[in-house]
């Protein structure tokens, strides 16, 4: 990917941290020294397990320069999700942040670790960028990308935002799409700056955000132009203004996404002066598909079709054609596909995109991570200890469960101990943090369950909405500072 301000504003500041910055000219150098390292090496393929950096930056671009394949490593994966990753692409180099005592090369700060694949990665041609699902499952798909494709999306930012000066803050994880996209290719195009802070500047441990105050410190210290957010981020800058933190003014769009967002808090973000903008996307698309924009805004849809992609509805289906990703890693069957079902349901009103629902169970938390339902379940179920089990979470930080048992009279502190010891197995984004036990009475009415025995998702959300509302009070968990925690 060429950033013409390489060329037109080699000084200006390109890339910059806590301890560092690169102008435009420097990137340059830098780039070119890291490709020639992976030519020299041969390597197909390299999984980056970095924190947000600038180092993560300049080996990314330096793949698609020596056209290597580039896979990002979510640092809230678990282990088993990790080793899953390393194999399924075929990774046969990991780079990851030094240790002490370890050596670095001349021109980088990172850790090279070197792998001999068991069998090669089944790719589609021309794949540059692998991009695994948050682990809906325990075994996340790869969604293949092509280099073009990710900057044909990035330059459709661009143009269709405009933006002049900018100084964009990365607050979400790099291994995650929207942010490698929007974040570092979109800025980089349009000349601008681009500011990475580590996990702790941040306020962030591994999907979860531990520290809301550095994260505010950080917003006010950069003075950024654009921030992506995803709900509960948005949540957290909204109660900060309840309680004095004021943002800066220098901040012009800031896109929230990853989950579904109320027009409520859209409206509540906007009036005390939060320009925030609401917008759609999916791996399968190459990030972004829609958005909302100053000069064209609907807070109850999630904004009009960027021009790179062409949508449609079918069967009340949202469907994707255009800039879309070339197939899933092993997964030939899938490759190099026309359109993209998005299992959203979905509407259009004067040229806006509303989504109104998914057409299967799968939840996608506050903070954008996707989970499957019937896998945590699953892994409850297996203590034994339940009849039934019914996992929630969907636009929430965290997940909760409603729990049937077994037999009569199930102690606290085996449940409590089943639940430990489900969540030791999963990844934190998808731990079970509140629960609630159903006793044999409250779920006596057939209304609850289908013909096959299965509970109704719809109907237990309903029946026990105070229970579940319960789990959630979000003033608690804002003021808190570790929405996970709070029950």
């Amino acid at each position: 990917m060429q950033f013409p301000a390489c060329l037109t504003t080699p000084d200006a500041i390109a890339l910059c941290s806590d301890d560092e910055q690169l102008t435009y000219a420097q990137l340059d150098e830098q780039v070119a020294l890291r490709a020639a390292w992976l030519k020299q090496g041969q390597t197909k393929c390299v999984g980056l397990a970095l924190e947000n950096s600038i180092e993560w930056v300049l080996m990314d671009l330096a793949c698609q320069r020596a056209d290597v394949c580039c896979v990002p490593v979510p640092v809230f994966f678990s282990q088993a999700q990790r080793e899953h990753l390393l194999k399924a692409a075929a990774i046969d180099l990991m780079i990851s942040a030094p240790l002490a005592g370890q050596e670095n090369l001349p021109f980088g700060r990172f850790c090279a670790e070197y792998f001999t694949p068991e069998t090669p990665a089944q790719r589609p041609k021309g794949t540059g960028k692998i991009t695994f699902t948050s682990g809906s499952t325990g075994q996340p798909k790869g969604v293949c990308l092509s280099h073009a494709s990710l900057q044909i999306t990035a330059q459709a930012l661009v143009d269709t935002l405009a933006m002049q000066d900018v100084v964009h803050l990365c607050l979400l994880p790099l291994a995650t799409l929207l942010e490698n996209v929007a974040g570092i290719y979109a800025p980089l195009l349009a000349g601008g700056k681009v500011v990475l802070a580590t996990d702790t500047q941040r306020g962030f441990m591994g999907s979860q955000l531990k520290d809301a105050a550095a994260m505010l410190t950080l917003i006010n210290r950069w003075q950024p132009t654009s921030l992506i957010l995803v709900p509960e981020l948005l949540t957290l800058l909204i109660h900060a203004w309840r309680q004095g933190w004021r943002a800066p003014a220098s901040l012009q769009f800031i896109a929230v996404g990853g989950a579904t967002v109320s027009e409520a808090l859209l409206k509540h973000a906007q009036a005390i002066g939060l320009p925030v903008y609401q917008g759609y996307g999916l791996s399968e698309c190459v990030s972004v598909v829609a958005l909302n924009t100053p000069a064209n805004n609907d807070p109850q849809s999630v904004g009009r079709p960027l021009p790179h992609n062409r949508l449609e509805i079918e069967d009340n289906e949202l469907l994707v054609h255009g800039n879309l990703f070339l197939g899933y890693l092993n997964q030939p069957e899938s490759w190099y596909p026309q359109v993209v079902h998005t299992g959203d349901k979905a509407s259009f009103k004067q040229g806006y995109v509303r989504i109104d629902g998914r057409f299967k169970n799968l939840l996608i938390n506050s903070l954008g991570r996707n989970i499957s339902p019937e896998w945590v379940e699953a892994e409850v179920m297996a203590s034994g200890l339940f009849k039934h089990v019914m996992v929630l979470g969907d636009s929430q930080p965290f997940c909760s469960a409603l729990l049937v048992p077994a037999q009569d009279a199930l102690p606290f502190a085996l449940v409590e101990a089943a639940i430990d010891a489900t969540n030791a197995r999963l990844p934190d984004y998808a731990k079970i943090k509140a629960w609630h036990l159903l006793n044999a009475a409250e779920i006596q009415d057939a209304s609850l369950f289908t013909a096959n025995g299965k509970l109704k998702r719809d109907a237990m959300s309903e029946r026990f909405a105070v229970q579940i509302n319960a789990f959630y009070q979000i003033e608690n968990n804002v003021e808190s500072g570790a929405y996970h925690e709070a029950i």
